[in-house]
């Protein structure tokens, strides 16, 4: 009977830890938008850059290692396209509540195509303000463990846990490259996104009880991240950051709070066929 009583206890705990980490997950770790500055016609753009991404979900705390790259073309007089992708690595840790403590790790990946428009800039390396919108699809894959408190005088244990999400949604925004001095370009920006919708299944399973769901994303809240570059315009460089408060998909209502810094190289070069 006790030991019907510690599997019934350990169920229970292991859905709810279910439960937790879609909260916890169900989230997209957003990188910065990549500058698009004073393009002319024939200019192609290559960016590539480093981001450490802070986000705290409730009790949890996630840190995330992340590299992106985006390729920007000017297709008419004050606009184009530019496709970023990134990877990053990812590592979670918080409390679960009744003594339990949980460790993620995992990777993740993202597509982000925009098309931009720039209002102001030209040929130039001067003022420039472009807005650019697009889609996006976001993909995180992780896996970790939690400490299992006792029940019954049974001693407690770990439980593994693996989280594969999925979300697709939209983002757009708008900078303003403004120059301080010959060798400093200062760039504010705000971005806009939201997602649409996306899909969480999360596998579980302590001391030979195992357990898997599989839920839907609904679509969130529009969330607004402000951010800054400081570009050294002599060495194609930029260093920035930004912060962002939006809400967990999984409905809990749940804060996430995201802070992001990052480091930017840039290389522009004429393109005659324009790729």
């Amino acid at each position: 009977m006790r030991k019907q009583f510690l599997l019934l206890s350990l169920g229970a705990l292991v859905c709810a830890a279910a439960g937790k980490v879609e909260a916890g997950e169900s989230f997209q770790f957003a990188p910065p938008p990549f500058p698009v500055l004073n393009l002319r016609s024939v200019d192609v753009e290559k960016n590539s850059g480093f981001d450490y991404i802070g986000m705290k979900v409730g009790g949890f705390k996630f840190d995330a290692a992340n590299f992106g790259g985006s390729r920007a073309v000017k297709l008419w007089d004050r606009g184009g396209f530019s496709l970023g992708g990134n990877g990053m690595l990812i590592l979670g840790k918080g409390d679960f509540g009744s003594g339990s403590q949980m460790t993620m790790f995992g990777e993740g990946f993202g597509v982000q195509p925009n098309w931009y428009f720039d209002l102001k800039g030209d040929d130039e390396d001067d003022f420039s303000l472009p807005f650019y919108f697009g889609p996006h699809i976001s993909m995180n894959m992780l896996m970790g463990s939690f400490t299992l408190p006792s029940y019954g005088g049974y001693g407690g244990g770990s439980a593994f846990v693996n989280v594969a999400t999925i979300m697709y949604g939209w983002q757009a925004g708008i900078q303003a490259g403004i120059n301080l001095n010959d060798y400093i370009k200062f760039v504010p920006y705000i971005d806009f996104s939201q997602e649409l919708g996306g899909a969480v299944g999360t596998t579980t399973s302590a001391n030979g009880y195992s357990s898997s769901t599989s839920v839907s994303i609904k679509s969130m809240p529009v969330a607004s991240a402000p951010g800054f570059d400081f570009q050294l315009r002599k060495v194609n460089l930029s260093l920035g950051g930004a912060i962002q408060n939006s809400k967990s998909a999984s409905g809990t209502g749940e804060s996430v709070k995201t802070t992001v810094f990052h480091i930017r190289f840039h290389t522009k070069f004429r393109s005659i066929c324009g790729i």
